[in-house]
C-alpha cells in the first residue's frame, strides 16, 4: 500500500512568524550528549564515521548529478504510544488519516515538490535539493505479517518518553521506527533522533529511531501546517545532518558549521523568520540558509544539494544498517515499492472512561489495527443504543455489572470482531456492599468483587493469593517483582525513573451517605529488592471517588522508604507475620456520599518486589450526621502546575467564600460560594498565579478551614 494522500494546502504551510509559545526545539544535541557521558568513544567513532563519509563524497564529487538517478525507497513503521488514563481527552492516539498525511509531507519536502521552496531567498533556491528519498508505511511486519506500518500501543510510557519509551521497535536495519508519543522528558522538545554512528553498538539497536510529540505528525486533526516538519527536520538527523550551526541545541548563540558546504556558517534563528536581507551575521555579504529544514526558524522549505549528498551517503554506509533500508531485498521484506500486502483491519477498541454509574455516557474509541477500516459495527449487551455504526460512539447502560461490547470493523480486503468485557464497568444503584467495609479477602470469590486494571497490560497484576495473609491465608497479591525490566544502559536509567508501570486495584460500590466519623484502614506488606534507600521510588496511593470511580481524589501516598515494611528482599518476596503494617485514614465529610469507591494504586520503579494488601476496613457511625464544624476543603492535584480541582463542604453552611492568600498573607484570589456548590476546576494559570506556596482558606457561617496549596 503506498500512501500518497491529497496534499495540505500549500499556502497553508508559507509560515513566516509564528507564536514562540506554540513551537517546540529538536532534542537531538541533548540525546547525544547523554549517550556520550556513558560512553565517550563514541566521539571517536563519530570521527571515523565522517572521515569515511567525507572520503565517499570525494568519489561522488567527481561524478555528475545526473549519474545518480536512484530513489532510494524506505519503510516506516508509526508505533502510537497512548496513554490509557487519558480520558476525557484521547487527542494522543491520532488518525491513521494524520499519519498518511503526515507521510505526504515528509515526501513532499524529501523531493522537493513543496510550491513554497519558491519562496527560498538570497538565492539559495538554486541549489534547493530533490534528495531522491522516498518513504512509505510499511505493509509487512517484522513477522511478515499484513500490517498498514500503525503500531498503536496503549502504554503509560508516553508521558515524559525519553528512550525507555521505545517498546516494541522493529528491526532498524529494515525500518525506520518512528514512536510518537504525548510529552518528552526534555523540557520544549519536539522530537529527537540519533545520528547512525552513535548507536552503532551495546543497546543502540534498541534506541535507534525517531521520538516526536503527536501534535507535531502532520497538518490536519491533531497536528498542525506550522508543526507538519519536524518529522522532516528528525529524519535529517537520522540521515546525519546537523543543524546549520553545528552539534549544539542553542541557535543565535554563536556562529558554526555543519560540515557541508553549501549551507554557510550560521548562528542560526530561533523560531522566527528574519528579514532576508538582515541573515549575514556570521561572515557580511554571506547570507544563511535560515529556511534550511534542520534549521529552528519554523519557516523551512528546503534541503540542500550537499546536505542531500550526505544523507544519500548515510544510506550508503553500513553503519546501525542504514545501507539496508532501501535494497530491494529489504522492500520485499517489508512490503514496499511493488512489494506491498493489502488486508483487512483486526478489531480492537477501548473506552475512555470504563468506570461509570447507571445511566452515565461511556465513550467508546476504535483502536483496530493491522488496516485502516471503513466499516464499524458495535454490539452493546444491555447498552442504550444496542448498536452502532459509528466509529467511536457513545452509549449507556441502565444495569449495573460488567458488558459485553462487540466491534466488527472491515473494509475491502476482509473484516474481523472482537468482544470485551472489562471497558464497560456500571456500578449498580444498591450498594455492592451491605454496612462498612470489611474485607479480609478469604477466597477467590471475595476478590472477584474488586476490579483491577493492569495498565501496561503485562506480567505484572493484581491477584488472589491463597497462601499468605495478615491474620489468616487469603490476600490480594500484586506480583510486581515480574513487572517489565528494562536494559540498565544507554536504553534505561532508572535513576531517572525509566520504569513505569501502574496497577489499581478498585473496591467495590458502597453508600455512605448516611455514615459519619469515617475511617479507612488496610493491612500491607511490602520488601524492596535494593538496599539503596534513595532508589525506592515505587508508591501505594489510595484515592477515594464518588461518582463510581469517573474521577478520584488522593487520600494518602506511601512512598520510597515509608512504603517498605521488610527491609531488602529477593524478587518474589513472601511475607512473614511481622512483615504487616497497619495504615489509617480519616476519610472527609465530603465522601459522605452513596455511589463511594476507593482505589489502591501502585507505581513501579526499577527495583519493584510483590506487595500484599489485606483486611481493609472502613469504620464509622451510621445514621448520625456529625460533620465537622470547620467543614473540609479538598484540593487534587496537590502540588499541582496550572490547574486545581476543589471539593469543599461548609459543614451545613448556606454560603461562603473561598480564598487563596500567598505566603505575604496578601489574598490573590478570592470567590464567593454557595451552600449547592461541592465543586471547582480553577485554572490557576489563567488566573495569573505563580509558582509558590499559598493558602487556600474557606469561611463560612460555622467556623473556617486552612489548607496549603503548592504551585510548581
Amino acid at each position: 500500500m503506498n500512501v500518497h494522500l491529497p496534499l495540505v494546502p500549500l499556502a497553508a504551510l508559507l509560515v513566516t512568524a509564528l507564536p514562540l509559545q506554540a513551537q517546540e526545539r529538536c532534542g537531538a544535541t541533548q540525546a547525544r550528549h547523554r549517550l556520550i557521558a556513558q560512553d565517550p568513544r563514541i566521539v571517536q567513532q563519530e570521527a571515523d564515521y565522517e572521515h569515511g563519509l567525507q572520503e565517499y563524497l570525494q568519489v561522488r564529487a567527481g561524478l555528475r548529478d545526473d549519474d545518480d538517478t536512484t530513489v532510494y525507497h524506505i519503510p516506516l513503521v508509526f508505533h502510537i504510544l497512548h496513554d490509557p488514563e487519558n480520558a476525557p481527552n484521547d487527542n494522543q492516539n491520532i488518525s491513521d488519516e494524520q499519519i498518511y498525511n503526515q507521510v505526504n509531507i515528509l515526501n513532499r519536502d524529501y523531493r522537493k515538490l513543496n510550491a513554497d521552496v519558491n519562496n527560498a531567498t538570497n538565492g539559495f533556491g538554486a541549489i534547493a535539493a530533490d534528495t531522491r528519498i522516498d518513504f512509505q508505511l510499511a505493509t509487512k511486519d517484522p513477522y511478515g505479517n499484513c500490517t498498514n506500518g500503525i503500531d498503536r500501543i496503549t502504554t503509560l510510557r508516553t508521558n515524559e518518553a525519553a528512550n525507555w519509551s521505545k517498546v516494541n521497535g522493529w528491526f532498524r536495519d529494515r525500518y525506520v521506527n518512528v514512536w510518537v508519543v504525548k510529552t518528552i522528558g526534555d523540557a520544549g522538545v519536539a522530537g529527537n533522533a540519533y545520528n547512525p554512528p552513535d548507536v552503532q553498538q551495546g543497546s543502540g539497536a534498541m534506541i535507534d529511531g525517531i521520538l516526536i510529540l503527536y501534535q507535531h505528525i502532520g497538518a490536519i486533526e491533531q497536528g498542525s501546517p506550522y508543526n507538519s516538519r519536524s518529522l522532516t527536520h528528525e529524519v535529517g538527523h537520522f540521515l546525519n545532518l546537523a543543524h546549520p550551526w553545528g552539534n549544539t541545541n542553542d541557535p543565535g548563540v554563536a556562529c558554526g558549521d555543519d560540515g557541508v558546504a553549501d549551507t554557510p556558517i550560521t548562528m542560526g534563528y530561533d523560531l522566527f523568520c528574519p528579514l532576508p536581507q538582515n541573515t549575514d551575521v556570521c561572515v557580511p555579504g554571506v547570507f544563511e540558509n535560515y529556511q534550511n529544514y534542520m534549521d529552528y526558524s519554523y519557516c523551512s522549505v528546503m534541503f540542500t544539494e550537499g546536505q542531500k549528498q550526505r544523507m544519500r551517503a548515510s544510506l550508503n554506509n553500513q553503519a546501525s544498517g542504514r545501507n539496508n533500508l532501501w535494497k530491494e531485498t529489504n522492500h520485499q521484506n517489508t512490503g514496499i515499492h511493488g512489494y506491498e500486502l493489502t488486508c483487512g483491519p483486526e478489531a480492537d477498541f477501548y473506552s475512555l472512561n470504563p468506570f461509570v454509574c447507571a445511566g452515565e455516557p461511556v465513550r467508546f474509541r476504535d483502536n483496530s489495527r493491522r488496516a485502516t477500516p471503513t466499516s464499524w459495527a458495535w454490539s452493546f449487551e444491555g447498552g442504550s443504543p444496542a448498536t452502532s455504526n459509528e466509529r467511536d460512539p457513545v452509549v449507556t447502560f441502565a444495569e449495573g455489572g460488567y458488558h459485553n461490547v462487540t466491534l466488527t470493523v472491515g473494509n475491502e480486503h476482509g473484516s474481523s470482531s472482537r468482544t470485551r468485557n472489562d471497558q464497560a464497568i456500571v456500578a449498580p444503584d444498591y450498594p455492592e456492599v451491605q454496612g462498612l467495609l470489611n474485607e479480609p479477602f478469604p477466597n477467590w470469590d471475595a476478590s472477584s468483587k474488586w476490579p483491577a486494571v493492569n495498565y501496561e497490560n503485562n506480567m505484572s497484576a493484581w491477584s488472589w493469593n491463597a497462601n499468605a495473609g495478615h491474620n489468616e491465608p487469603g490476600c490480594m497479591w500484586l506480583n510486581a517483582s515480574q513487572t517489565y525490566t528494562l536494559v540498565i544502559d544507554q536504553f534505561s536509567n532508572p535513576e531517572d525513573g525509566a520504569l513505569i508501570d501502574k496497577d489499581v486495584l478498585i473496591s467495590p460500590v458502597m453508600d455512605l451517605s448516611h455514615t459519619s466519623g469515617m475511617q479507612l484502614s488496610f493491612w500491607y506488606a511490602y520488601a524492596t529488592s535494593t538496599s539503596d534507600m534513595d532508589m525506592v521510588r515505587e508508591s501505594l496511593k489510595v484515592y477515594s471517588s464518588t461518582d463510581c470511580g469517573a474521577t478520584w481524589l488522593s487520600r494518602k501516598t506511601l512512598q520510597g522508604a515509608d512504603l517498605v515494611t521488610a527491609g531488602v528482599a529477593s524478587p518474589g518476596y513472601t511475607p512473614l507475620p511481622g512483615d504487616w503494617r497497619q495504615v489509617t485514614i480519616t476519610i472527609p465529610s465530603t465522601v459522605q456520599r452513596d455511589h463511594v469507591r476507593f482505589k489502591f494504586e501502585y507505581n513501579s520503579s526499577g527495583f519493584s518486589n510483590d506487595l500484599y494488601l489485606d483486611d481493609i476496613n472502613l469504620s464509622g457511625t451510621v445514621g448520625i450526621d456529625d460533620v465537622a464544624q470547620s467543614g473540609t476543603i479538598d484540593l487534587m492535584p496537590n502540588p499541582t502546575r496550572d490547574h486545581v480541582t476543589i471539593t469543599l463542604d461548609m459543614a451545613g453552611s448556606n454560603k461562603g467564600n473561598l480564598s487563596f492568600l500567598d505566603m505575604t498573607g496578601r489574598t490573590v484570589y478570592a470567590q464567593a460560594i454557595s451552600a449547592g456548590q461541592q465543586r471547582l476546576d480553577l485554572d490557576l494559570a489563567a488566573l495569573g498565579f505563580t509558582n509558590g506556596v499559598y493558602l487556600v482558606q474557606l469561611d463560612h457561617e460555622k467556623g473556617k478551614r486552612v489548607e496549603r496549596l503548592v504551585v510548581q
